[in-house]
């Protein structure tokens, strides 16, 4: 991946992945329960009155649908829920599913986002070995020295959302270590199937080739625009897809239809 750092982000910072903590089972028994077409109100209301996801208080249950899976799995539409579901339910193996749950997340939290492409690959390529909430803390300080949050944090808010990122980063594998101090970074290499759904992800929103294998999106998970089209070749046919170069030109020939057809095959 290139080591350069990419330009600055212009979106605005919340402090919603502070309530964005959700293990994956609980990600999982939320997307058994919800049916497409559910809008997000009635299904809050559904879930704390099954309690599915255990001993949850009411508000918990609101705080799960409306901060953590409304955003990331409904917004702005359905596909990822949709696909994700089906995907879990045709007993899927769980890295993909831990993959594809950061990718949403990511996209739904701009501080998130933002902090992995600009400082935690950088760093990882630099060859550093450890991370800690200083790193954090200084993006964030940066971020709004800068303008990107649009209302000014307090102190301790800003180390609520750097130990948000923390344990997002631990939570979905960048990290491993103790919850104090420093932590040691994973070498880490997303899988084959990850690929394969986050390049079809983006086919189906109607993005032309081109822009498919160089979108950051691919960054969340260190792959540059060559790292990227090297892991599509590696692939090949057994990803439902074939490359084609000519200089900066890309042709991508896709033989799924739709993400439904790449779950199945991924789950066959």
């Amino acid at each position: 991946m290139n080591t350069d750092k990419p330009e600055k982000a212009t979106r605005r910072y919340s402090m919603a992945i502070i309530k964005g903590a959700a293990p994956i089972e609980e990600m999982r028994a939320l997307l058994k329960l919800w049916q497409p077409g559910d809008d997000a109100l009635t299904f809050q209301k559904h879930v704390a009155e099954i309690d599915i996801v255990g001993k949850q208080t009411a508000r918990r249950a609101r705080d799960l649908v409306k901060e953590v899976f409304r955003p990331r799995l409904l917004t702005p539409d359905d596909r990822p829920a949709r696909w994700l579901k089906r995907y879990s339910e045709a007993g899927g193996e769980n890295q993909l599913f831990k993959e594809a749950l950061f990718l949403y997340e990511a996209r739904a939290e701009a501080v998130l986002y933002d902090f992995v492409l600009m400082e935690f690959w950088p760093a990882c390529v630099s060859g550093t070995l450890t991370f800690g909430m200083d790193e954090v803390l200084d993006f964030l300080r940066e971020a709004a020295l800068s303008g990107r949050i649009e209302k000014p944090w307090s102190e301790s808010n800003h180390r609520r959302v750097a130990s948000a990122i923390m344990a997002a980063l631990r939570g979905f594998g960048f990290l491993r270590g103790d919850k104090t101090g420093r932590r040691e970074i994973v070498r880490y290499r997303v899988s084959d199937p990850m690929v394969a759904y986050l390049v079809h992800d983006l086919h189906f929103r109607d993005l032309p080739d081109a822009t498919v294998v160089e979108h950051p999106d691919w960054g969340l998970f260190g792959l540059d625009r060559d790292g990227t089209l090297d892991r599509l070749d590696a692939l090949g046919p057994n990803a439902g897809l074939i490359v084609q170069r000519a200089g900066s030109v890309v042709r991508i020939t896709w033989s799924h239809q739709s993400m439904e057809s790449l779950i199945d095959a991924l789950t066959r």
